[in-house]
């Protein structure tokens, strides 16, 4: 009768030894996938960013295409300038720049004296370049985290550059 108790004993210890086994394996598997879903989730993120303001900014140069575009400084800053002419004759300007590290949009009328800080942030952006190649418009980019991007763009009426927007 001993020797059944012990056998019982011993199937006992072992299912609960394989069951712990299986435990430790399970948590150590969940444990991994979580680290690569963190760095897979972190590389989308990046990925999403750079594809929406590279996104972003090419339709805007593509809108601002049929009225007129221009680059320039805008108080410190370069910025990329679309002009929209209105009916009435009055001129309403759209300003696409970076600056205190965010891509930002200020739409508003010629000459009417609002600073860079007053444009409204679309997303993070350490900074953002754009330069006259030709007949076309390179925009090169830079996230917060020093990653950068570089799109050439050729707008079909064209583009020019002044000095102050």
């Amino acid at each position: 009768m001993n020797l059944e108790n012990n056998g019982r004993n011993l199937s006992s210890a072992l299912v609960l030894c394989l069951a712990a086994l299986f435990f430790v394996l399970a948590a150590g598997t969940a444990l991994l996938g979580s680290s690569v879903y963190r760095r897979v989730a972190a590389a989308s993120d990046q990925n999403a960013s750079q594809r929406t303001a590279m996104s972003y900014l090419i339709n805007q140069v593509r809108r601002g295409d049929a009225q007129g575009l221009s680059i320039g400084d805008y108080e410190g800053v370069q910025a990329l300038c679309l002009t929209d002419l209105l009916e009435d004759g009055s001129e309403y300007v759209t300003l696409i720049y970076c600056y205190d590290g965010q891509l930002r949009e200020l739409y508003m009328e010629k000459g009417t004296g609002l600073a860079p800080a007053d444009g409204n942030a679309i997303l993070p952006l350490q900074e953002l370049r754009f330069a006259l190649e030709g007949d076309a418009l390179k925009i090169a980019a830079q996230s917060p985290e020093g990653e950068s991007w570089t799109v050439t763009v050729t707008p079909r009426a064209g583009i020019e550059e002044v000095d102050a927007l």
